[in-house]
């Protein structure tokens, strides 16, 4: 009985795991644009955030993904209750607040053949 939950349990991890949103799946999926048109990366994609021209004329598309997310969150700490009698426990609650960002730039060649990509940020992860 214990190999069988032991075996279910491992296999359970494994599946998870596989579906997890990851950086290397995101840079996979992005290396396979180098050498494409970046028309079809818009119509997959859609419209940029913003382009600009570099000193070599080549165009580079960047698009931005901002989120913000907040969670509650309980605050621990020593207090007085009643009586004056001190303890430890919760006593209060709060909000956590984090940004996850990403800014994907993809350069174009004058045919607008993308020949490079990049990104910045704490949320570049893809399926």
């Amino acid at each position: 009985m214990k190999k069988l939950l032991s075996i279910t349990f491992i296999s359970l991890a494994i599946l998870l795991m596989q579906g997890c949103a990851t950086h290397e799946k995101f840079v996979n999926k992005y290396n396979a644009w180098v050498g494409q048109n970046i028309n079809n990366l818009i119509v997959k994609i859609g419209y940029p955030d913003s382009t600009y021209t570099l000193p070599n004329k080549n165009t580079v598309y960047v698009y931005e993904r901002s989120r913000i997310y907040s969670y509650p969150t309980m605050n621990m700490g020593y207090f007085h209750g009643p009586y004056n009698s001190g303890y430890y426990g919760m006593y209060g609650y709060g909000t956590d607040v984090v940004q996850r960002t990403c800014k994907t730039y993809f350069e174009t060649d004058r045919k607008d053949i993308i020949v490079k990509w990049g990104s910045r940020g704490n949320d570049c992860i893809s399926n």
